[in-house]
């Protein structure tokens, strides 16, 4: 089984690259993609920690790009990628500057609604460089304001809701662009989150190679469609855990909860032959 959705400390994970690495040997993995929010700042730590303990388990450079379209948080997954591309890594930087001032913003917000949680702590919990929505989620855990990081959202910090503040302009062409500049191939990540259907059509057409059809919380008639819509659209099949830790709140505390078979995984890797 690979598993082709994972997260790191580099981003929201509760795992650092090298025990995300460990964690997926012991899970009998054959292979692993580490696709953090918006960085690639684990993959050299895990690829050069398999490397000096020969670990028996393929680790797959990536990236979760998180992007809007229309009212719709679209998240872009990239594999195989140059992830030293000084274009992707110039955007990167952008990216993570405005989630460090968006992440400060929220956190104001929060102070002025007379809950008692300051950025040093938020940025303490985020362990990486890169702050996320998740991270002040545990902070408000940490202070008793919540009991899990799904109730932080639901009360606080999801869209719509009294801490949020609008995210940086990142649309899903550019996401799409910068993974396949980096010679990846990308990746609609959960499209059965997405409320608007028929947006995905239009991914479709702005490029994208594949569909993460195998997650955790698609149902059985959606993974039958999305099959179909690969088939249809000569598409890559995906499929990953969304692995973010053991967290008791989330659907995607086990790794492999979701990926993909050998035989699908020989597409893939056909596809990045023809390619080269």
């Amino acid at each position: 089984m690979y598993d082709l959705h994972t997260h790191t400390t580099a981003s929201d994970g509760t795992l650092t690259p090298c025990e995300l690495a460990d964690a997926a040997v012991k899970s009998g993995l054959a292979g692993i993609a580490i696709t953090d929010h918006d960085t690639v700042a684990g993959l050299d730590i895990a690829l050069e920690y398999k490397k000096q303990n020969n670990l028996p388990i393929e680790i797959i450079p990536g990236i979760e790009m998180n992007t809007e379209y229309g009212d719709e948080e679209v998240h872009i997954l990239g594999y195989f990628i140059n992830y030293h591309d000084s274009s992707l890594i110039n955007r990167l930087s952008e990216i993570k500057k405005a989630r460090y001032t968006r992440a400060r913003n929220m956190v104001t917000r929060l102070q002025k609604m007379g809950l008692s949680i300051d950025f040093a702590q938020v940025e303490r919990l985020a362990h990486g460089d890169l702050i996320a929505r998740p991270h002040i989620a545990r902070a408000l855990m940490e202070k008793g304001y919540v009991f899990s990081i799904k109730e932080a959202f639901n009360k606080y910090i999801d869209r719509g809701k009294p801490g949020y503040v609008p995210r940086y302009k990142f649309l899903p062409e550019e996401a799409i662009a910068l993974i396949q500049k980096a010679g990846g191939i990308s990746v609609l990540a959960h499209p059965g989150l997405i409320k608007n259907q028929d947006c995905i059509t239009r991914f479709i057409n702005m490029g994208i190679d594949g569909l993460e059809v195998f997650y955790p919380e698609h149902s059985n008639r959606q993974i039958n469609y999305y099959l179909l819509l690969c088939a249809r659209n000569n598409l890559l099949i995906t499929g990953g855990s969304d692995f973010h830790g053991l967290e008791k709140d989330k659907n995607k505390g086990k790794l492999g909860l979701a990926g993909l078979n050998y035989n699908d995984m020989q597409n893939i890797y056909k596809h990045m032959r023809r390619k080269k």
